[in-house]
């Protein structure tokens, strides 16, 4: 053994802490710079030597703390979130750094998220009146009227069409648009690839039992995207994409879609289209809608006009004569800075339409409005036209977390039609009102402390027709939920930090109560509890997330402390981990591998043996979508958030010392050989 001199060994341990002191003196001085040039008001100077600090210091909390604020007085709040965010990752909030992180995400729209953070805070019997104001107006931006009626739906699938949608009604027929072939370059939003139209004689069917035998292709003009009838069947308002025409008042119109509208001739063939007049270049105007009386024509577009509110707005047009009146924006009561698609009538007048601007269950929901005949013109906030009621939103099952539009309701209010794309593909589904609806109360505690747990998420999958929709407990850790009877439901409650639960229920069940218990992942180490997992039964953790194909977030590492500690403490235990993936990226003859997969597992191996765990604890397997959850098999139509159930991690432990040779199956170790 080679023996260090005693002086040389001094002259080391000396240059080593003259390095620390110069190090740490250099981050002192960025520090108390930034905060001299903080109270100075000089905040852009102030931020830029924080910085500096935190390179020199990663770990200090009170540069993070400062320059949280720091950025706040800039008006820079994206960029303060994510520093009150690093802050969380190194030591418990503060109450003023909690409001001051919920405050940056409310000041972005984030009102979701700082509910989440405000929780904590509003749980406490002694909650400041401040963080109570600031509840309030969190749970007042989230919060949506909502149209309790419940319903029943089921799907109305035709021989031969793959895709239907966009349901209307015309008198005593039902006329929709189909394509032979899955959409997936064109506008999802506006869904404006639709060219084949087909339509339903309502009369041939009872009102329980409609016949996909009956449809018949009508005869219309050529035409983009979804038309429209007029009560009496004689006009017709469409869409037609033409690069370069020529408008009502002739000028020229480049790209886009524009409005025209036909009518029948007196031998019943359609005549001439005319253009709609208020068509402006390069813009989408679409889904066409006559008001009642067939004076006013609705439809929606994307001009971005003094009017308008952002994305796809509502629009009205009023018909003088032979003229048509220049249009009027609906306003903010119905227009969103999302968009507003898909508006239909029903019978008493009311204004349906699809929204992702408005809240929503997840992607475009259906929405319903009135004109508020109560308001006068003249105190009506806005430049002209009728004003409209706070918009509805319709329940589930009519909304769910896919994309739901276009509904049509016919004339005894009681049945109807909707379109969705939960089944992977857009489809017609029947809509039939219904008295009664199985009422659940849901319960979510702690396991190891008993104490309700706040807001906590919980997806509720329809096992009968793949409809899905999320929902939260109350801050007392309580659900109510009415639920359509004779279904069958997953119920996946998930929380960063514990155990994912995962139940199966039905609502023909005689005592409908659901009581939850999450666990912790440092709650492995009570015996009682991890016998239950112990022999390879996988269990998943709550908010593993991906910021990129392989590369874990943040937050996700951290969760995984509290894994590594269980590792360490019980060096006895071997760790499977099994990662697998959704199918959503292979077409029906592609010859799938599990590499992303296998890189994630390997990624979480990597991070498990960096923070100290054993290499003799740990193998990790990409299973690819060898063991796929549900259908959503390659190439098939699924919902997104069927393909995310697949895409899952899953960890199974084995307390290896415990066990005679022989007792343990090898085939959960052996790596996948693609």
């Amino acid at each position: 053994m080679t023996h260090v001199p005693l002086s040389r060994s001094m002259t080391i341990i000396t240059t080593l802490l003259v390095a620390t002191v110069l190090l740490n003196s250099c981050g002192s001085r960025h520090f108390w710079k930034g905060l001299r040039l903080s109270e100075k008001s000089r905040h852009t100077e102030a931020v830029a030597n924080l910085n500096r600090a935190l390179t020199k210091w990663p770990n200090d909390t009170m540069s993070y703390r400062l320059l949280g604020q720091t950025q706040m007085h800039l008006m820079d709040f994206a960029a303060a979130e994510r520093t009150y965010e690093e802050l969380g990752y190194r030591t418990a909030l503060t109450v003023d750094d909690q409001l001051n992180y919920a405050k940056c995400m409310m000041q972005q729209g984030k009102y979701a998220e700082a509910a989440d953070v405000l929780e904590w805070l509003m749980i406490k019997d002694d909650a400041p009146e401040y963080v109570q104001r600031l509840w309030g107006r969190c749970t007042a931006q989230l919060h949506v009227n909502e149209d309790y009626r419940n319903w029943q739906i089921s799907p109305l699938r035709f021989a031969g069409l793959e895709t239907a949608s966009a349901p209307r009604l015309s008198e005593n027929q039902l006329y929709f648009c189909s394509e032979p072939y899955q959409w997936g370059q064109a506008d999802r939003t506006a869904r404006m690839d639709r060219n084949e139209v087909w339509f339903m004689d309502l009369g041939t069917s009872s009102r329980q039992v409609v016949r996909a035998k009956e449809i018949t292709s009508m005869d219309l003009p050529d035409h983009d995207g979804v038309i429209s009838l007029s009560k009496n069947g004689r006009s017709i308002a469409y869409s037609k994409k033409k690069s370069r025409g020529v408008g009502w008042f002739g000028d020229h119109i480049d790209g886009g879609y524009q409005l025209l509208i036909a009518s029948r001739t007196a031998t019943g063939e359609w005549g001439e289209a005319r253009p709609f007049p208020y068509v402006e270049q390069g813009y989408v105007f679409a889904h066409p809608t006559w008001s009642k009386d067939g004076n006013s024509l609705y439809f929606v577009t994307d001009l971005p006009s003094p009017e308008a509110q952002g994305g796809m707005d509502i629009w009205v047009s009023k018909r003088n004569g032979v003229f048509w009146e220049e249009p009027l924006n609906l306003g903010p009561e119905v227009n969103s800075s999302g968009d507003e698609v898909f508006p239909a009538f029903d019978s008493m007048g009311r204004l349906y339409f699809a929204s992702n601007g408005h809240p929503t269950l997840g992607g475009l929901d259906i929405f319903w409005t009135e004109i508020d005949s109560t308001v006068k013109p003249e105190i009506r906030q806005w430049r002209d036209g009728d004003a409209w009621k706070t918009p509805v939103r319709m329940a589930f099952p009519v909304n769910s977390l896919a994309d739901d539009y276009a509904f049509a309701l016919e004339s005894d209010g009681e049945h109807g039609f909707i379109c969705s794309n939960r089944g992977g593909l857009d489809e017609i589904f029947r809509v039939q009102h219904s008295e009664s609806a199985v009422t659940y109360n849901i319960t979510v505690k702690d396991y190891a402390t008993g104490a309700a747990l706040p807001r906590v998420p919980i997806r509720w999958i329809d096992l009968k027709d793949g409809s899905a929709w999320d929902t939260r407990t109350s801050l007392d850790g309580q659900l109510s939920i009415g639920l359509p009877p004779n279904h069958g439901f997953q119920v996946t409650c998930e929380l960063p930090g514990y155990l994912v639960q995962r139940k199966f229920i039905t609502t023909d069940a005689t005592e409908p109560i659901l009581e939850l218990e999450l666990a912790k992942i440092k709650t492995l180490n009570d015996k009682r509890f991890a016998d239950q997992w112990m022999g390879g039964t996988p269990f998943e953790i709550g908010g593993l997330e991906w910021e990129s194909e392989t590369k874990m977030t943040r937050a996700s590492e951290i969760n995984l402390f509290a894994l590594v500690d269980f590792l360490k403490l019980n060096p006895e235990v071997f760790l499977e981990i099994r990662t697998h993936e959704d199918a959503s990226a292979w077409d029906l003859y592609d010859q799938p591998t599990n590499r992303k997969s296998k890189l994630r597992a390997i990624e979480i191996e990597a991070f498990l043996l960096k923070s100290g765990v054993s290499s003799k604890q740990l193998i990790s397997v990409g299973k690819g979508i060898d063991e796929l959850r549900n259908d959503c098999r390659p190439g098939e139509p699924c919902a997104s958030y069927n393909h995310e159930d697949n895409n899952r991690t899953e960890f199974r432990i084995y307390g290896l010392l415990q066990q005679n040779p022989g007792e343990i199956d090898l085939m959960p170790f052996m790596k996948t050989n693609r």
